[in-house]
């Protein structure tokens, strides 16, 4: 089967085990695994990465071990990419192409330019309509409000790829509703126990919804905690503008 590039891949491909494909469950952090970006990874941490020149095609592998398979996904030199975490010489990467199809797993760091994003954009890179992967429904609007503080609203979905949960009504929803000041690149908030309230993230009750927000120049890398919606429903991954 001749290799596939990422912006031609199809939501339906099916990926040898262990790549993820918009993944249709939220990601939790394994040592060697690497579905997209996890709850417990730092999302402080979170950078772009573009592919260096190099060879034609830089393949995900499913593991940062030696003996870890190659996926028949790749990027090209010049993609643009968020790594959310590393392990040894490799990097857990995910990448979102122009159709909202995601793709994540592990690159070499050796083969990535780290780039800096600005510690304070302006105000305006924040506003606008965000889409994640298309698969999951994901979608963030950010509006401005007085002052500094910016109103985000937003969508997600679990269980759409599957017909037979289509047809008995079974997609499992979420939304999130929230205002905060960002923090440099970082805006983050909380769910308030009384609802249609945001309180500061740290002080947030981890039984409700919490998620950082890191502004990567034309990209937002989102983590949340699960508690945004229903059973497998998570806003966490890689976001570009609307078109």
């Amino acid at each position: 089967m001749m290799p596939l590039r990422l912006s031609s891949l199809c939501a339906g491909l099916a990926i040898a085990a262990g790549f993820a494909l918009a993944a249709p469950s939220p990601a939790l952090a394994q040592d060697n695994a690497c579905y997209g970006i996890a709850t417990t990874d730092n999302a402080q941490g979170f950078v772009l990465a573009e592919v260096k020149a190099g060879p034609r095609r830089l393949y995900f592998r499913d593991s940062p071990e030696g003996a870890s398979t190659q996926s028949q996904a790749f990027l090209v030199p010049g993609d643009r990419a968020v790594l959310s975490r590393s392990n040894g010489a490799y990097g857990c990467v995910t990448f979102l192409n122009p159709r909202g199809q995601s793709t994540s797993g592990w690159l070499p760091i050796a083969a990535l330019d780290l780039l800096a994003a600005p510690p304070t954009p302006p105000r305006e890179a924040w506003i606008g309509r965000w889409q994640g992967a298309r698969i999951l429904d994901q979608a963030i609007e950010i509006a401005p409000r007085k002052g500094p503080r910016l109103h985000v609203t937003g969508s997600a979905t679990w269980g759409r790829a599957d017909p037979e949960r289509v047809a008995r009504g079974g997609i499992n929803s979420g939304s999130v509703l929230a205002d905060a000041v960002p923090e440099g690149a970082l805006l983050q908030f909380a769910e308030s126990d009384n609802e249609g309230e945001t309180v500061p993230y740290e002080a947030g009750n981890p039984l409700n919804c919490r998620m950082r927000v890191v502004l990567l120049g034309a990209y937002l890398a989102v983590q949340d905690n699960l508690r945004c919606g229903g059973m497998n429903v998570s806003f966490s991954g890689v976001y570009q503008r609307a078109r």
